[in-house]
């Protein structure tokens, strides 16, 4: 009965993952090392509750984990103040400021809530016009900004709908319409617009003339459903909730439909977001807005386009939505810093931009100047190069020593790397990396030659290593392969050159140095055919720079 019990209450590593917000991999490591706890070799959810509760709130051992427990709020209690709220004398929108307030930082999170600022709204906004007769829609409507503008806009109410899974929104979006207007709006659904999608013979339209939203950020959602609305909305490999309700929101748009969308800055530079922006091109690119950084507590930026859907599409890139068709070559894009700058640039120098990324700081001028440097003959390292990640202690207070002594060996950090030496060692490792949480095959580390690389930095901060170094995970390696055309020196000067530095941030504009960015960079073998020594003069010299 026991083990029938354990069967009954086992959970999958990912389950675990997603109730704590960690990576499958950091599950993987407190049991390897002890700390979570299994019963006869199971995970299970009683497992994983003693880990919460008698764990986590007492370890700093994982800090993300820890943050899910350090904010809470009652959720059914905050339900039933906001329904008393809603039939007092508070404005909707105090009510909205009111709940966005009480919800915790750990709930925002989870659920990818950011609600849209005022100014943003307006000015992702402000060039809609001739609204008379046209349907407005926003999929993830939250307390109504986006709703609110378009009805000031113009936009009828009866003719304004959103969506939104959190019946509190749902319930102040309705109370700023009849506010604002008098209507008493059946058009605000609560209700899962990836799940909802409207047909023939529902209540709302089958296609509206202009889409606006904040979608959530990183929602998780079960493999099960992202396979489905995948396929649904033919999204290819973007299947970030971002990337859903940009497909499933481009299928509701009319021809020439107006759409704008509010993004994490991921979504412009990620990989695991490129046949979004693939399909993104495919369509007539208005504005580009970076917002900068409008979510208190929240570090990534916030960044926006506006589109109009181009009704010339062949049939095969409506069947299939992440394929290049570039229709747009020529449309001149308004390329924005909220408040700062802006610029012109042409749609088309976005797509021969490695993955597609949509680097749109850059003027047009600098766009030229990268497809120069790509057109130059050159390699690249994917598939030429062998590489490692630096050691993961899990706990580098413990396994790391600031004085040397007998069985151990120096250990580097990404900081110690510097562009023409490797800093003299300051900490001490064992030298069979005992107990360390993830370790690379320890050949990787004593290779005869190898370029290990800053991993945190703006810039490729590199050093070959010829020492047969040992380097933590705040700096990676790799090691070229035997026919490389050039030496581990030479592909080391290239790297650190300011030329790839600016292209390189001209490109990723990323505080992390990926090893699948650099994999893309042009490595110019042909160089050091003309100059047997490297400088920066004669790298621009060769370049015609």
């Amino acid at each position: 009965m026991r083990l029938m019990n354990y069967e009954l209450n086992r959970i999958s590593l990912k389950s675990a993952a997603e109730q704590l917000n960690v990576s499958v991999v950091s599950i993987h490591n407190w049991i390897k090392d002890g700390s979570l706890k299994t019963i006869d070799g199971c995970l299970t959810q009683e497992c994983l509750d003693y880990f919460k509760r008698d764990f986590l709130n007492k370890n700093k051992l994982s800090s993300r984990a820890n943050k899910q427990y350090k904010d809470i709020h009652n959720h059914n209690q905050l339900t039933e103040d906001i329904r008393v709220k809603i039939n007092s004398e508070l404005s909707g929108k105090e009510i909205s400021d009111d709940y966005e307030a009480s919800l915790s930082e750990s709930y925002k999170n989870k659920e990818g809530i950011y609600y849209t600022p005022q100014y943003i709204v307006e000015d992702m906004m402000s060039d809609i016009t001739d609204v008379e007769g046209k349907t407005f829609l926003d999929p993830c409507c939250g307390s109504g900004n986006f709703i609110i503008e378009a009805i000031k806009k113009g936009f009828a109410p009866e003719n304004v709908y959103g969506f939104d899974t959190d019946e509190n929104a749902v319930a102040i979006t309705k109370k700023r319409i009849k506010e604002l207007c008098g209507y008493e709006s059946d058009n605000i659904f609560c209700e899962d617009f990836l799940s909802q999608q409207p047909t023939a013979n529902s209540q709302q339209p089958t296609a509206f003339d202009c889409i606006f939203t904040n979608p959530p950020w990183g929602k998780k959602i079960n493999k099960k459903d992202r396979v489905e609305y995948s396929y649904l909305f033919n999204s290819g490999n973007s299947n970030d909730t971002s990337s859903l309700f940009y497909f499933a929101s481009l299928k509701m748009l009319k021809d020439d439909g107006i759409l704008g969308f509010l993004l994490p800055d991921s979504f412009f530079n990620i990989t695991s977001f490129e046949d979004a922006r693939k399909s993104l091109l495919n369509h007539k690119i208005k504005r580009l807005i970076d917002y900068g950084k409008p979510f208190k507590g929240l570090m990534t930026k916030a960044m926006a386009f506006v589109a109009t859907k181009d009704k010339s599409l062949k049939s095969k890139a409506e069947r299939d939505r992440t394929h290049l068709m570039c229709p747009n070559l020529n449309n001149r894009i308004s390329c924005e810093i909220y408040n700062v700058k802006k610029h012109l640039r042409s749609q088309g120098s976005f797509c021969d931009i490695p993955k597609h990324i949509m680097n749109f700081h850059i003027d047009e001028r600098e766009s030229e100047v990268i497809r120069k440097l790509f057109s130059k003959p050159h390699i690249t390292l994917k598939d030429n190069a062998t590489w490692a990640l630096g050691v993961i202690t899990g706990n580098n207070s413990k396994l790391c020593h600031k004085e040397n002594r007998g069985g151990l060996v120096p250990i580097f950090r990404g900081k110690d790397i510097f562009k023409d030496r490797i800093a003299e060692p300051s900490l001490f490792i064992n030298e069979n990396l005992d107990d360390c949480r993830q370790v690379a095959e320890i050949d990787c580390y004593k290779a005869k030659e190898k370029i290990v690389y800053r991993f945190i930095s703006n810039n490729i901060i590199c050093c070959c290593d010829t020492e047969q170094r040992y380097i933590l995970n705040s700096a990676n390696l790799f090691i070229l392969n035997d026919d490389f055309p050039l030496t581990h020196k030479q592909v080391a000067d290239l790297l650190n050159s300011d030329i790839m530095n600016w292209l390189f941030r001209s490109i990723f504009n990323t505080h992390k140095i990926l090893r699948s960015d650099l994999e893309l960079l042009p490595i110019w073998h042909e160089y050091f055919e003309s100059y047997e020594n490297f400088s920066e003069e004669s790298l621009r010299e060769y370049l015609y720079l």
